[in-house]
């Protein structure tokens, strides 16, 4: 009985232990890691510099599309160029699939897609996932843990989903190439939380659950973020104010909170600093996801950062659409 009780004192102090010295490390050790230098990946970054001018090709193509359908004897050199750069985006498709075979059998295409569509679709999951996979400093694997992104058209009352493996997204609700990557972004931070960088105990935390289903693991790091602004899973702190969250959308759970502060972190970083150093939340929440990968983010875009200078207040509701 003795060797029993001291084994159980010896495992509850390397667990004391462990959680002070993540702690810390999260709090202190990048109080100023917005002045770092974010490394991308410069295989895909050229492609996403020009994501404003993609979409507007995209549109031109369709309009092209719609007008050799209904009048190819007087449009043949639309027509032909239509053709031309189909096939240029379908071989740049079979390129990026024969060096990245495990993404691509992971993507499911559940709708006719033209070249141009699948190639950016499957360039923007490549891009997000690939900077998980190069940075991502503890937990499973993303080759490990994701299952499948699936990709359709349908009708549905939301542009996404995701869950502990699984991501879905319904095109016919996004508008852009640009807000694609976002969405891809913010659907694969659940993959993340949900799945990769869990913990070691078997206690469960009766605080947070997964659709009522006690499944966090009292020491999974998520947890340290959502006690930043949350009480329980259903409760924020009473002192939490609109400030301390980066959209109005991450209010409604910590789940959302979280894969909110990701999209923000990674494709809006510029603003997210802003926020970080005239907010203590903030900074944590920053510093968190910082740590998590080694200080690189995909895009330091200044977009909307003179907004939120001028009106602190303001947040967005959903940072997929700023």
């Amino acid at each position: 009985m003795l060797n029993i009780k001291n084994n159980n004192l010896f495992i509850l102090l390397k667990f004391i232990w462990a959680v002070i010295i993540f702690y810390l490390w999260i709090k202190f050790s990048v109080c100023f890691v917005w002045e770092k230098t974010s490394i991308v990946d410069e295989q895909l970054y050229n492609t996403w510099t020009s994501m404003d001018n993609l979409d507007e090709s995209r549109k031109d193509l369709l309009e092209k599309h719609e007008i050799a359908e209904t009048e190819p004897t007087e449009t043949i050199d639309d027509y032909k160029e239509l053709k031309e750069e189909q096939n240029e985006y379908l071989l740049k498709f079979q390129t990026i699939c024969s060096s990245n075979a495990w993404l691509c059998a992971k993507i499911k295409f559940q709708w006719e897609f033209d070249a141009q569509d699948k190639y950016m679709y499957l360039a923007s999951s490549l891009y997000v996932l690939k900077h998980i996979e190069n940075n991502q400093q503890f937990g499973k694997a993303v080759k490990q843990q994701l299952k499948e992104i699936k990709i359709n058209n349908e009708i549905a009352s939301r542009r996404w989903f995701a869950g502990w493996d699984t991501v879905t997204i319904n095109l016919w609700m996004v508008k852009s190439y640009v807000e694609f990557l976002e969405l891809i972004t913010h659907e694969m931070w659940h993959i993340v939380d949900l799945g990769m960088i869990r913990w070691f105990s078997k206690q469960k935390d009766w605080n947070y659950t997964e659709f009522g289903n006690e499944v966090f693991e009292i020491d999974d790091p998520s947890i340290m973020f959502y006690k930043l602004s949350r009480q329980s899973e259903k409760i924020r702190k009473a002192d939490a104010r609109k400030d301390d969250f980066c959209s109005s959308y991450g209010m409604t759970d910590p789940f959302e909170d979280f894969a909110e502060c990701h999209n923000l972190y990674l494709n809006h970083n510029a603003v997210f600093v802003y926020r970080a150093k005239n907010n203590e939340i903030m900074k944590q929440k920053y510093n968190f996801i910082a740590n998590l990968y080694w200080w690189k983010y995909l895009f330091d875009s200044t977009k909307d950062l003179d907004r939120a200078k001028i009106n602190w207040s303001w947040r967005p509701w959903d940072t997929t659409k700023m």
